[in-house]
């Protein structure tokens, strides 16, 4: 999966950062939003960085005690929370694990602890290639609060293994339209067992299994599709986005929602169906002229050289303005022609 385009921290045109500790900073939009989701007296934010989150922390607690074991990233931030006048956050250059800093966590006695990991760059995903070990946070911080959340990385593999001993929330977060976070919501903080929230909208979807949807093996007769946020994808929430909004599904590589009805929603991309017929080259780029095309987007899965080739061979061909959408229903081997609306 492509990179999702690099998204803005919190006050970044006021902050001197850089550019190499911006690169996994939390972006704005998400840290506003975990910031309200955490409002509370006191936090403890283990692992803050140059403080992305951190500020957005501030402005929803009344303290905010912030460790970081990186004495640059110490630097950076307290640079930039003078820089912004802000008073109400303690920041302290250590390991989150050091029993000195453990024991005056006790004293200071925190509502809530958010810890942000540090993501290994080529390991596999798992819990034991992340640093500190959140099994390890969880086992010290849950003696101070039981109120505990956790940033790991979306892809990490062996989640299902901490299940054995804790209760928690999977929240995925979108920003944009492109997976961005996962964070674990442990104990009281739990609202359900996975949710996915697509961001700036809050737009919030949660795993309330009902009756399951249908699985269509036809696309006559249908009116609209809807490509789905990958978030949703990655939480394997795609049956119960089906459900809000009553809609069958249809495979077409992916998961995709069919519908007579027009939805709006931050985790769908809507698509007008203009044409169904054969998967064929020479019967698309029929069709594709009479509804006069003129840029022709492939939304099925081929080969970086393979796409371009086959885009170009249907637009050299195209003298109109519309831009169309081209899905490809491989076991009814049938082309979808549809436009974005």
């Amino acid at each position: 999966m492509s990179r999702a385009p690099k998204q803005p921290i919190i006050y970044e045109k006021k902050l001197k950062i850089p550019k190499e500790f911006l690169r996994f900073a939390t972006p704005s939009d998400a840290a506003k939003y975990r910031a309200k989701r955490l409002k509370c007296d006191k936090l403890l934010e283990l692992g803050a960085g140059v403080g992305g989150q951190t500020i957005a922390f501030s402005k929803t607690c009344r303290k905010v005690i912030a460790v970081e074991i990186d004495k640059e990233r110490v630097r950076i931030l307290k640079e930039n929370l003078e820089r912004l006048n802000i008073k109400n956050v303690e920041v302290i250059n250590g390991d989150a694990l050091n029993k000195g800093i453990v024991q005056k966590m006790l004293k200071e006695s925190p509502d809530i602890v958010f810890f942000d990991t540090e993501r290994p760059e080529q390991a596999e995903r798992t819990l034991d290639n992340i640093n500190p070990n959140p099994r390890e946070i969880l086992e010290v911080y849950s003696k101070i609060t039981t109120k505990i959340a956790i940033e790991i990385p979306p892809f990490t593999t062996d989640l299902d293994s901490l299940k054995e001993n804790f209760s928690f929330e999977q929240e995925f977060l979108s920003l944009t339209g492109q997976l961005n976070r996962l964070t674990l919501y442990f104990n009281e903080l739990k609202i359900s067992d996975k949710s996915v929230i697509a961001l700036p909208s809050e737009e919030r979807l949660e795993n309330k299994r009902q009756n399951l949807p249908q699985i269509k093996n036809s696309l006559r007769n249908v009116k609209y599709i809807y490509s789905i946020d990958p978030a949703v994808i990655s939480a394997k929430l795609t049956e119960e986005l089906a459900i809000k909004f009553n809609c069958d599904m249809v495979l077409l590589n992916k998961p995709i929602l069919i519908s007579n009805k027009e939805i709006r929603s931050h985790f769908l991309t809507g698509y007008k169906i203009l044409v169904i017929c054969e998967n064929r080259r020479e019967k698309i780029l029929e069709y594709l002229k009479k509804v006069k095309a003129g840029k022709v987007t492939l939304r099925y899965s081929l080969e970086p050289k393979e796409y371009w080739k086959v885009r170009n061979f249907y637009e050299s061909e195209l003298t109109g303005k519309k831009e169309v959408n081209l899905f490809i229903h491989e076991q009814k081997n049938e082309a979808i022609i549809c436009e974005k609306f």
